[in-house]
């Protein structure tokens, strides 16, 4: 049997095959610093009522040759169904870093967020977008920084209940902090995967993501990631 590392680098080099229909026009020439990673995670969103929601999310991320666990985020929110189509949420993340060969830290995130079905509905080809406005501290650090993220989905039904999704997601910092964070672009996620389902309301999603990340005074970064996700909707 191979030990988990070597199984983690086999999942995250056969999940990069599939980077070629996600983000290879992203990657700038100067992006020079690559890892190869695996996401695992777990998204949950119930209905309470007729309108509110109640949303859970964990993720752990395994770097450096997807050999370590460096990050672990826990994201719940409150949201509101403003429409078949619109929903807001409210929400906090507890982040999680360990970076090798630097010193660990804990980010604390509050942040509002609107969904909105751009087309379709099940069954159908669907657009939708999602965006995060976010305020992050960090602990032992007394300046927060304010974050833009906006999600668009697509997601394209195959029969039987599965599903092809592709997904964009830009980032960018809105100001500069003490610890770090640069005003500007901050980083590109782009994903390519299968939607599998398991049961009414519960859904596997796998495939390939690409993460290009801005750095100032060191290389960029472009991570390619095994990614692996269980959604749950009641």
């Amino acid at each position: 049997m191979l030990p988990m590392s070597s199984v983690s680098r086999v999942l995250a080099k056969g999940f990069g095959t599939l980077g070629l229909l996600a983000l290879t026009t992203l990657t700038p020439a100067y992006a020079t610093e690559t890892d190869e990673q695996i996401w695992l995670a777990q998204f949950s969103t119930f209905s309470v009522g007729n309108r509110w929601l109640v949303f859970t999310e964990a993720q752990a991320r395994q770097t450096d040759g997807a050999e370590r666990l460096s990050q672990i985020i826990l994201r719940p929110a409150v949201g509101y169904q403003v429409s078949d189509t619109v929903s807001v949420y409210a929400g906090y993340a507890w982040v999680r870093t360990e970076p090798k060969g630097r010193v660990a830290n804990t980010e604390h995130r509050a942040y509002q967020q609107l969904s909105l079905r751009l087309t379709g509905g099940p069954g159908k080809v669907t657009v939708a977008s999602r965006t995060r406005l976010e305020q992050r501290f960090i602990v032992g650090r007394s300046d927060m920084g304010w974050r833009m993220r906006n999600l668009v989905r697509l997601d394209v039904p195959l029969g039987k209940g599965y599903s092809a999704i592709v997904s964009g997601e830009p980032f960018v910092n809105l100001d500069t902090t003490t610890w770090g964070q640069r005003a500007g672009f901050d980083q590109m996620r782009g994903f390519a995967g299968i939607g599998v389902p398991l049961a009414r309301g519960i859904a596997l999603e796998a495939g390939y993501a690409g993460q290009y990340v801005n750095r100032t005074g060191i290389p960029d970064r472009m991570n390619h990631i095994g990614s692996l996700s269980l959604n749950i909707r009641r």
